[in-house]
């Protein structure tokens, strides 16, 4: 599965973002990277923040073991 992976600064400025009911809230995948879900950027809510969003790097999720 492909997810989003941000970098120090990108996770800084997006992790938390809040629009209508919607929050944006990286986690911690099973290596310890921080990821969200790539159906975030179909998302209306963050539409806004959408060009940021396909700058993140697209990683292969790892599950935790």
């Amino acid at each position: 599965m492909i997810v989003l992976h941000p970098n120090q600064d990108q996770y800084n400025a997006l992790n938390g973002y809040k629009n209508n009911a919607s929050e944006l809230l990286f986690v911690q995948d099973g290596s310890g990277r921080f990821i969200v879900g790539i159906e975030v950027l179909n998302d209306p809510n963050f539409i806004e923040i959408r060009e940021q969003l396909l700058e993140l790097e697209q990683i292969t999720y790892t599950p935790a073991e």
